[in-house]
């Protein structure tokens, strides 16, 4: 596909059809009584910040992993190392470190590789799900460079008993079970889930070692258990708690390479999140409070490598804040919080195994005239008794009119190196600076609705960079690798939004489309005499997800592709990944009998074969289907 073609066509339709999507609707949101101690900062102080909801494709996306759902539905590039295999997110053209993953306020990044493996999260386990770009570490804290995934559960009163079984199966011997009890009155609010997902992943693929030849993928295998329970208790009208637990064993067989050819190694991944939360509300008044405890193991062997990794972590964390609604237009809220870790591993050369920091954060945010709302924010983070960067931010919104909103943003950014980077044996490096970032962001949107017809449009235009990028590189005196502070990244890039809605006596067809351009270069990799700066590694300059979806009564047929442009895997662009176009076909069949609703639905990825890559040496599954099906009570 010529790339002019591409990215013409993305542009082209985009603005020509728009609808009201749930990221172009994001308003001030109170705190409801009935949905308690949601992660609501990110509606409230998030000002001038690009925010995609993704609350309907949840709906959607049952039997699927975040990863996935993340891939077709946002900005959002995914590196994966194969069908099952590790997956990991890029916002921006950032790294995958850069980006903070939050399960209601808690991050799950892990604190020896700054990362969370995006293929261990079903979206079952998700009642609410955002995606901010651009970094906003005056709001979020440290980590938070390229952007931020925010997975919330809600707890809801007096609603009596409600039940859902969801079961999936699929191709190369994928399997998920998962179901969910909730029981609630006016005071208390209980509910579970449980997930089971195993599969094979013997798929084939192409050999280029053996003249194209299909070679069926051996020891890809996985089983992953998970729980996930709250208990919410409604205290009085001021007063609500609540205790949440999520717990998931993982284990799983790592394919080989294509240029392996064999492998024998297998991993092993558990964890145990436990979440307490108090919300005092009253008048102009709120106050939340949180108490989270996190462990995590991480088993890695290789027998033929003769490699055995265990790896330990627990991590404590208290954090508070405390909202003021001064009057009618001005809002102050002020945050502290304490974070202690501490991991043990065979593979890190450190004496103290504990790390100590603090955050103190105050946001303030004005209206005037009802028209043009202002925010400031301030963070200051203490970390190892070492004082990390001043972190600011201004944003301001201003709505004309109920049609039309401009945003604008600046804020500044770090992230502190890993325990990995720093004592990694052998290769870590002690030396290493904390990475620091800064961004602009400036957002357009703008929507109408004309009878049957809703339109919506929200472009994006962002410019940033990133100093002191942490980079491993191979050590030239040694057989190893060492992290260096080398890189200086440069951010820019747009990103559009647009959808339409039409409701017809035939049925409502609805067009959505993310498309987005990202310019990520290193500044300080001048190797060619015209200082002509690289594309950063598996970053793809055009990226675009369109689908066509068509709905009348029960029945619900759609279409989707992914787009992404050639993604260079080395640092001089020398090599790269072709572009690809992965398609999904879907539909979906919904009756109810009395008071249980019925949901079944089938869909076929990767619908034209396409041979690709998301990782070098790392093959993907061609054509393949899943089937699920689906009950509410």
């Amino acid at each position: 596909m010529n790339k002019w073609i591409f990215v013409g066509l993305s542009l082209w339709t985009s603005l020509l059809f728009a609808q009201n999507s749930d990221s172009l609707i994001r308003t001030q949101i109170p705190i409801l009584k009935e949905i308690i101690l949601s992660d609501d900062k990110l509606d409230q102080w998030a000002v001038g910040s690009s925010i995609l909801s993704l609350d309907s494709a949840l709906s959607y996306s049952h039997g699927k992993d975040l990863s996935t759902l993340l891939s077709s539905s946002s900005h959002i590039r995914i590196r994966s190392y194969g069908l099952g295999g590790l997956a990991s997110s890029s916002i921006r053209g950032a790294g995958a470190s850069h980006t903070l993953l939050q399960w209601n306020g808690v991050a799950l990044n892990q604190s020896t590789t700054g990362q969370f493996d995006l293929t261990l999260i079903p979206t079952f386990f998700i009642d609410e799900l955002d995606v901010q770009s651009g970094g906003l570490s005056s709001l979020m804290g440290e980590g938070a460079i390229g952007g931020s995934i925010h997975l919330n559960n809600t707890s809801e009163f007096n609603k009596g008993i409600k039940a859902q079984v969801h079961s999936t199966i699929g191709s190369f011997g994928n399997k998920m079970f998962g179901s969910k009890l909730q029981l609630s009155n006016e005071i208390i609010a209980f509910d579970i889930r449980l997930y089971n997902k195993n599969a094979i992943n013997n798929f084939c693929y192409k050999d280029p070692f053996s003249n194209d030849d299909l070679k069926e993928q051996e020891h890809a295998g996985f089983i992953s258990r998970g729980i996930q329970s709250s208990l919410a208790w409604g205290i009085n009208e001021n007063w609500k708690s609540i205790i949440r637990y999520w717990g998931q064993n993982t284990e799983r067989d790592i394919a080989p390479s294509i240029s392996e050819g064999f492998s024998v190694a297998q991993q092993k991944d558990k964890s145990d999140l436990f979440l307490f939360q108090i919300q005092f509300q009253k008048d102009s008044l709120v106050w939340n409070n949180s108490i989270s405890y996190q462990y995590s193991s991480l088993i890695y062997e290789d027998s033929i490598k003769d490699i055995s990794s265990r790896h330990f972590t627990y991590r404590y964390k208290i954090s508070q804040d405390v909202q003021w609604k001064l009057n009618n237009n001005q809002m102050l809220r002020f945050e502290t919080s304490i974070l202690v870790d501490s991991v043990r591993s065979t593979n890190l050369n450190v004496v103290a195994n504990n790390e100590f920091r603090s955050s103190t954060a105050l946001n303030y945010s004005k209206k005037i005239q009802n028209k043009l709302l202002i925010a400031f924010g301030t963070r200051q983070e203490v970390f190892k008794e070492h004082i990390s960067p001043f972190l600011p931010s201004i944003a301001f919104q201003l709505s004309s009119n109920p049609n039309f909103k401009l945003e604008g943003s600046w804020s500044r950014s770090y992230k502190n190196p890993t325990w990995n980077d720093l004592y990694w044996y052998p290769g870590g490096n002690v030396d290493l600076k904390e990475e620091l970032g800064w961004m602009t962001n400036l957002k357009i949107s703008t929507g109408s609705v004309n009878g049957d017809l809703k339109k919506n449009i929200a472009l994006s235009c962002y410019f940033g960079r990133i100093n002191n990028w942490i980079i491993w590189l191979p050590n030239s005196n040694a057989s190893y690798w060492n992290p260096s502070n080398l890189a200086r990244v440069e951010q820019k890039g747009v990103e559009l939004e647009a959808n339409v809605e039409l409701e017809t006596l035939k049925g409502t067809f609805r067009y959505e489309n993310l498309f987005s351009c990202q310019l990520a270069s290193d500044l300080n990799a001048d190797t060619n005499s015209d200082k002509k700066h690289n594309q950063i590694i598996y970053v793809p300059i055009f990226q675009a997800n369109h689908k066509l979806s068509w709905t009348q009564k029960n029945i619900r047929v759609f279409y989707q592709h992914h787009i992404e442009s050639k993604r260079f895997t080395t640092t001089d662009n020398s090599s790269f990944l072709n572009q690809y176009l992965l398609a999904e076909l879907g539909f979906q069949y919904s009756a109810k009998i009395k008071s249980k609703r019925f949901n079944v639905s089938l869909q076929l990825n990767n619908l034209f074969n396409i041979d690709y890559h998301l990782v070098n040496d790392r093959p993907m599954p061609g054509r393949h289907f899943n089937l699920s099906f689906n009950i509410y009570v």
